[in-house]
């Protein structure tokens, strides 16, 4: 990683070829169309991504747009940040190991399948968010990423937009929900935010969970541990949907996408 490491060193007229894969350039071409919108050091850090060691014939065109959606994405992040003077980690992340692979490389090498097989491709935008911030962040492990990485993958747009709206429940106007008119959509919705308290991102102490808990029945009364004894170390679930929605960036996630629950709510 080299050209990361080297932010003074800008790549001028990086060679474009580099990135195409010798039997696949016409579909990776086709996908990242013009260039000419990308900036230098977003190209330098493409590069370093090794994209181009991944694209085969086996790869659908809308396979490809998906990879360097997510390539494109994550570089220009990372080039953002380096042009504004932050540093990239010192832990060992960008060395190679005795199999020559990296935890940069690991990084990349987990990422791609989720990204070439999801269907909602707004999610692309936050796993580009992630794979950007865990080349800065010394405090976010490898095993850390996969997890997280896992979870995008399974979650719904829509389920991560209901973290978001659990983390900016102070800003609702929670007297203001209530739909007796439980249609399959709202059943839905409902559903999805079970799903994303059972996975322990959202805890039944944030105010719109107790709001929805009120207003419905049958959601909510879930706790991340069983029992009647208090947790000696409260707050550990949060922590894990804190550091998600931060490395994320879930905060991106557009109100109108947000506003869409709450009005069915």
């Amino acid at each position: 990683m080299d050209l990361l490491k080297q932010k003074e060193k800008e790549i001028k007229g990086f060679p474009y070829y580099q990135l195409i894969a010798l039997g696949s350039g016409i579909a990776v071409s086709a996908a990242i169309g013009d260039m000419a919108g990308i900036t230098t050091g977003a190209i330098g850090v493409l590069g370093q991504l090794g994209l181009d060691r991944f694209i085969t014939p086996l790869i659908s065109k809308r396979q490809t747009v998906r990879l360097f959606q997510w390539g494109i994405q994550a570089a220009e992040g990372i080039a953002q940040r380096l042009e504004n003077d932050e540093k990239l980690r010192t832990d060992g992340f960008f060395d190679e190991t005795p199999t020559n692979r990296s935890k940069a490389d690991e990084v990349v090498e987990s990422t791609l399948q989720t990204v070439i097989d999801t269907t909602e491709e707004p999610k692309i935008k936050f796993i580009a968010n992630l794979t950007e911030n865990v080349h800065f962040d010394s405090d976010f492990d490898l095993d850390t990423y996969r997890r997280f990485l896992n979870i995008l993958d399974e979650l719904s747009f829509r389920q991560l937009c209901i973290i978001k709206l659990c983390m900016n429940a102070d800003q609702i106007d929670l007297e203001g929900l209530g739909n007796p008119n439980i249609t399959t959509k709202v059943s839905s919705i409902l559903t999805d935010i079970l799903e994303v308290q059972d996975k322990g991102l959202i805890n039944n102490s944030n105010p719109l969970m107790k709001k929805i808990s009120e207003l419905y029945s049958g959601v909510g009364g879930k706790t991340w541990i069983v029992g009647s004894k208090p947790a000696k170390y409260p707050g550990f679930s949060n922590n894990l949907s804190d550091k998600l929605y931060k490395s994320a960036k879930l905060d991106q996630i557009p109100y109108e996408d947000v506003e869409a629950i709450l009005r069915e709510l």
